[in-house]
C-alpha cells in the first residue's frame, strides 16, 4: 500500500511541477528552440500569451504526468517489469519522439520557406502566432505518444510471453515403407 500511495504522491508532484514549470519556461524555450520563427512573430497581446501558456503547461503536465503513468501500467501489469526499468524505457519513448516531433517541425518549416522562396505567388508567406506555436504541438505529441507506448508495451510483453510459452513444433519422422 505504502508503494503504491508513493507513485500516486509521484504522479501528482510531476503534474504540479509540469503545471507550474510551463509558465516560466514557455516564452524562453519557445524562442531558444524556434529562433527563426519567433523572430517572425506577429506582436502578441498579453492575452494572448496567457492562453498560449496555459496551453503549453496543460501539455507540459501531461507530459509529466504520462511518462511516470506509461511506466507504472508496464510494471504493473507486466510480470517481471521493475518500476526503475519502466521509467527509464518511459523516458527515453519520450524523448524519442519529442525528438522525431522537433525533427519533423524543423523540416516541415524549412520546406515551406523553400517554396515560398521559389514560388512566392503559388505560397503565402504564413503568419507567425503565438497560439499556433510548435512547442506545445510538439509536447502534446509526445505526450500522447507516451499514453499508447504504456499498453502497447503491454501488449508486446503479453506476445512474447505467449510465443516463448508455445512449444515449437516437432516434425515426425518419415515412416519407411
Amino acid at each position: 500500500m505504502t508503494r503504491r500511495l508513493s507513485l500516486v504522491a509521484l504522479t501528482a508532484i510531476a503534474l504540479s511541477i509540469g503545471f507550474a514549470a510551463g509558465y516560466f519556461l514557455f516564452l524562453p524555450l519557445l524562442k531558444l528552440s524556434f529562433p527563426v520563427w519567433s523572430k517572425e512573430l506577429v506582436p502578441y497581446s498579453a492575452e494572448e500569451s496567457a492562453a498560449a501558456t496555459l496551453r503549453f503547461s496543460l501539455a507540459l503536465s501531461s507530459l509529466a504526468v504520462m511518462v511516470p503513468l506509461s511506466a507504472l501500467v508496464t510494471e504493473r501489469f507486466a510480470g517481471r517489469a521493475k518500476y526503475s526499468h519502466a521509467l527509464a524505457k518511459s523516458l527515453l519513448v519520450g524523448a524519442l519522439m519529442f525528438g522525431a516531433a522537433l525533427f519533423y517541425n524543423y523540416e516541415n518549416m524549412a520546406s515551406h520557406a523553400r517554396l515560398v522562396a521559389r514560388m512566392p505567388g503559388m505560397f503565402a508567406v504564413t503568419v507567425s502566432r503565438l497560439e499556433g506555436n510548435p512547442l506545445t504541438t510538439i509536447v502534446w505529441f509526445t505526450a500522447v505518444c507516451l499514453g499508447v507506448f504504456g499498453p502497447l508495451d503491454l501488449w508486446i510483453a503479453r506476445l512474447q510471453k505467449q510465443w516463448r510459452a508455445t512449444p515449437a513444433p516437432v516434425a515426425e519422422p518419415a515412416k519407411a515403407t
